[in-house]
């Protein structure tokens, strides 16, 4: 896949082995087709966010990063909110 990672996202250019991961949860959820069954692949510990409109996944089995985007009833569109270093050991 082809990204461009702009603003505060250009210091994960260098990070190949996060890039890969990402690249692969992008593909898992592209060719979903439906919200369950993003939440059926357990690797991406899928969890819905409380009070809050969004969702996320895990970004790879040992990184602290999570993906953190909006889903629609209709279809999954990704629109990238934010990379989170989910778990605060930074």
């Amino acid at each position: 896949m082809n990204h461009r990672y702009i603003g505060k996202y250009k210091q994960y250019r260098s990070n190949a082995k996060l890039i890969r991961n990402l690249d692969k949860v992008i593909r898992y959820i592209t060719q979903a087709g439906s919200i369950n069954v993003v939440s059926s692949i357990t690797s991406l510990a899928y969890e819905r966010l409380s009070n809050s409109p969004y969702s996320s996944v895990r970004v790879g089995f040992d990184t602290k990063y999570r993906l953190i985007f909006e889903e629609h009833e209709d279809k999954i569109t990704l629109v990238l909110i934010e990379l989170s270093e989910h778990y605060g050991d930074h």
